[in-house]
């Protein structure tokens, strides 16, 4: 069985593709809500450790287009279709984050221009305090959310790794079967030469004990010739 079979070009390609278009997904989810939603932040940290997370797995998935270039592992033509690919993955990358930043600095913006209008509207006799506390704890929740959605992200992460290991282990094993084949055949190929050269000599010697009595018994009819003639 071929390296090529186990290739993890499609798998890391397909988990980036995924990855990819959930991103935009998260994005066009985010432009619909109020900067000072909860659901907000929290697509927010969603996009954010996403955006981290694509670019780890897009340098891992170089890593495999460059090793099957070193070793030609796949057809010239496959390696050309993965070369525009990979290309194709890094623009699409490009622009997710230019639509994100953009996005954020519209919503700071517009975010700020509401607060300034807010805190002129606030009666004279009216606290902020509240307010203020009520943020924070806001925030610490989002905070909370973002770090499980990160132990998520890692932990899919983790879980396509130990795919990929379980298949490079299931293809070591294919190899070493095949070399274990290959030697078992070497040792009949080794022990039927053996054999057939065993044959070869025994004729050898019969043909030779063969020509010695011919050669006597020649010697004996041309003596006896002799004496009678």
């Amino acid at each position: 069985m071929a390296l090529v079979d186990h290739d993890s070009w499609d798998i890391e390609y397909e988990g980036c593709e995924r990855l990819r278009h959930q991103l935009l997904v998260y994005l066009n989810q985010r432009q619909q809500l109020n900067p000072k939603a909860s659901q907000y932040v929290q697509l927010t940290g969603n996009i954010t450790s996403g955006l981290e997370q694509l670019e780890k797995d897009m340098k891992h998935l170089k890593v495999v287009l460059d090793n099957a270039i070193t070793w030609e592992t796949s057809p010239e033509e496959e390696l050309q279709q993965r070369r525009i690919d990979w290309d194709r993955l890094t623009s699409q990358l490009r622009e997710i984050r230019e639509k994100f930043a953009n996005s954020t600095r519209s919503n700071v913006l517009a975010a700020a221009s509401t607060s300034a209008w807010q805190d002129q509207a606030l009666s004279p006799g009216q606290s902020s305090s509240t307010l203020d506390v009520e943020t924070l704890k806001q925030r610490k929740i989002e905070m909370l959310e973002q770090q499980n959605q990160g132990l998520e992200v890692l932990s899919a992460t983790l879980s396509r790794q130990r795919q990929l290991a379980t298949q490079l282990g299931n293809e070591v094993e294919d190899q070493n079967n095949i070399l274990d084949n290959l030697a078992n055949a070497m040792d009949r190929v080794e022990t039927g030469v053996q054999r057939e050269t065993q044959s070869i000599g025994q004729v050898n010697r019969r043909d030779s004990t063969w020509g010695y009595w011919l050669v006597i018994i020649a010697l004996f009819v041309a003596i006896i010739v002799v004496v009678v003639v």
